[in-house]
């Protein structure tokens, strides 16, 4: 019977302190999401857009100004994955931000643009001053 409750006890010790387990610790979330973000505009991007630079380079780049490394970051891309519904929330907080952005890339377009059209009456002016001045 003394036999039986030790093992109980040391059954329910050995139980505790395995299900207590310590979480890893990752990167914070907000920084999560900062990575992910630039992440994914850097995947959409141009290779032209890089100039000399490599995507691969790019990525590394990143990782440096947030000064963490590329394993920290997967570590805590499985971590957070593992809880579908928080990912699915931080996924709809990146896909915000993106929209966001994109939506400021455009207009700041359209302001380019619409800052460098060449009205009709500019137009006819520099044709009558060519045509006026054949040396130009």
């Amino acid at each position: 019977m003394k036999f039986s409750y030790t093992a109980l006890i040391l059954s329910v010790l050995i139980f505790t302190f395995i299900s207590c387990e310590k979480e890893p610790e990752v990167i914070n979330e907000d920084l999560y999401i900062e990575l992910v973000t630039e992440l994914s505009v850097l995947n959409q991007m141009n290779e032209q857009l890089l100039g000399e630079m490599t995507k691969q380079e790019k990525r590394e780049e990143i990782f440096a100004h947030y000064n963490v490394s590329e394993s920290e970051f997967n570590e805590a891309h499985e971590y957070y994955q593992s809880d579908i519904d928080a990912q699915m929330s931080r996924v709809k907080i990146i896909q915000d931000r993106l929209r966001t952005e994109r939506d400021s890339v455009q207009a700041a377009e359209r302001r380019h643009r619409d800052e460098n059209r060449i009205d009709p009456d500019s137009i006819r002016k520099q044709i009558r001053n060519r045509n006026n001045n054949p040396e130009n």
